[in-house]
């Protein structure tokens, strides 16, 4: 499934970015889709060459033995594969142990989601994975502009994130109530002072969206008829002036009303990630007060409708961080499972519980799985979608904090047991 392979892209590469070596001892290798495996071999010999002459004794003894562990690797892959994955592959190795008397080097490898688009060598004190991160960042962005006649908020909506980039005051004053010339004199004042303002905004908009290629479009919003006289004013460059999209009414103009006019630009984002997921959890939402929507939440109520084949889309926070773990009592032989937050808090605090069943102290942790890993074997199993929801919304929030990180939707609910 290609959430699973996104999922656990994200994943190593946040595993990777806690490594760090003593010295210059984590190897990075790049390897783009075609290149010849053997010209990166003879290059790999040639740096244990170079690795001889390092003056640190444990430093080199660590590059040597993070070379060879890439060498045996690369030589048992090219045993069944003559070329690189489709996509190329990233290879990492080094001593992750961040200590001297006990090494522990470790090779990771991958094959990205997109084209390896360099052929890369280094090794450093951390691994390189700046060309893997710009994988993941979002590939259409949109313009968000909001204003009426006291300020303006300028933004960008990247994927399900929305980025503040400026926030201006008008200055401009209310309506002269006073007649005669005094109120015209004043009038032709405020309107310069309004031409000057709506010039500072689109002179904003054009610095925050001008260099962006992928800019999808441009949304423009607020209360009132000053973001119409925005336009109307031919201020935006021509280029960005004709990817305004849609023109919509908000109540505010700060960052809510940023929040506000994506929520009601759905029309003109609905192929976007962040439109799909609100969608997704507006239903979750109904669902909890509406009988005709079948929806569950909490993870052992979610697994039951996992196992029964009930659960039409499972839903995933972006942030849960889980383990299950499968435990034994080496007395009676009955086994449990059990989720937790901390592996390792886990393990210490077993010696100190009792088998369930029959009493005894002798419980052992038998096996260890990230907890989305498993959710999402279970749902393949069954045909089940997964998709994951972030918590840059306000939605996605509630998911992670209220409901635990897991929910579903549900194609029927299961037969309650008399």
């Amino acid at each position: 499934m290609a959430e699973r392979s996104l999922y656990h892209f994200k994943r190593l590469l946040e595993e990777l970015e806690g490594k760090s070596g003593r010295g210059t001892e984590l190897i990075s290798v790049y390897i783009p889709p075609g290149y010849d495996l053997a010209k990166v071999m003879a290059q790999l010999r040639e740096e244990q060459g170079t690795a001889e002459n390092i003056k640190s004794k444990t430093t080199r003894k660590n590059v040597l033995g993070a070379l060879e562990r890439v060498i045996q690797f690369l030589r048992t892959y090219m045993e069944a594969n003559r070329v690189p994955p489709p996509h190329g592959m990233v290879i990492f190795a080094g001593n992750v142990a961040g200590r001297e008397d006990a090494p522990d080097i470790q090779l990771y490898w991958i094959e990205p989601p997109e084209p390896v688009p360099i052929r890369l060598y280094r090794c450093d004190q951390q691994f390189v994975l700046e060309p893997l991160r710009q994988m993941l960042e979002p590939k259409e962005l949109v313009g968000l502009i909001t204003l009426d006649g006291k300020e303006a908020t300028v933004a960008l909506l990247k994927g399900k994130h929305v980025e503040v980039l400026d926030h201006l005051y008008s200055g401009v004053w209310g309506k002269h109530s006073r007649g005669g010339q005094s109120a015209r004199r004043f009038e032709r004042i405020r309107e310069y002072a309004m031409h000057e303002y709506l010039k500072r905004v689109a002179e904003s908009a054009s610095a925050a969206f001008g260099k962006i290629p992928n800019l999808r479009c441009i949304i423009v919003g607020g209360p009132g008829p000053t973001k119409e006289e925005f336009l109307k004013a031919e201020l935006l460059p021509p280029d960005l002036a004709k990817k305004v999209a849609a023109v919509v009414d908000t109540g505010y103009t700060d960052e809510y009303g940023v929040k506000e006019l994506v929520d009601r630009a759905e029309e003109v984002l609905k192929e976007l990630e962040i439109t799909k997921e609100k969608a997704l959890m507006r239903r979750f939402m109904t669902g909890l007060v509406s009988p005709e929507v079948p929806v569950a939440y909490g993870e052992e109520e979610v697994r039951r409708n996992l196992e029964a084949g009930t659960v039409e889309v499972l839903l995933l926070s972006e942030k849960l961080r889980k383990i299950r773990v499968r435990v034994r009592c080496e007395a009676c032989g009955g086994t449990l499972e059990e989720t937790t937050d901390n592996l390792e808090f886990y393990r210490r605090r077993l010696q100190e519980r009792s088998c369930p069943l029959c009493g005894e102290s002798r419980l052992s942790l038998q096996e260890s799985k990230d907890v989305v890993q498993e959710l999402m074997e279970t749902a393949e199993r069954f045909g089940t979608k997964v998709e994951f929801i972030s918590v840059e919304t306000d939605e996605g929030k509630q998911l992670y904090e209220s409901f635990g990180g897991v929910a579903a939707l549900l194609r029927f609910r299961i037969q309650e047991r008399p």
